[in-house]
């Protein structure tokens, strides 16, 4: 039997987290997915907000992603991307990847 890799050309699956939003502090990539180059993301349940520039989202500050929809960033640098809920509790599910050659530590 063989075994099919699903992964956007040229990336390598680092690891899978769901992140669930539910106060007014922000949150990160886990410390597997910190070093991501590359994240695909959907937003489940509410509207997201998310920054990348080592400053935290915030309920009104930061790139607004609408609920039912997946997003594809590029050139992520993982220890600085920063989620947060815009209204409601928020479930995000996201892969992280990175390429060959890039630190994962």
């Amino acid at each position: 039997m063989s075994y099919k890799r699903t992964a956007p050309a040229g990336l390598i699956a680092l690891g899978f987290e769901t992140i669930t939003l539910a106060n007014s502090t922000a949150s990160g990539l886990n410390s597997t997915n910190d070093v991501a180059s590359s994240i695909i993301f959907s937003v489940e349940t509410n509207n997201l907000r998310y920054r990348d520039d080592g400053t935290d989202a915030a309920l009104t500050t930061g790139v607004l992603f609408q609920k039912d929809d997946t997003y594809h960033i590029d050139g992520v640098i993982g220890s600085s991307v920063s989620f947060q809920r815009s209204t409601g509790e928020c479930k995000v599910s996201l892969m992280a990847y990175t390429r060959p050659g890039d630190p994962t530590s």
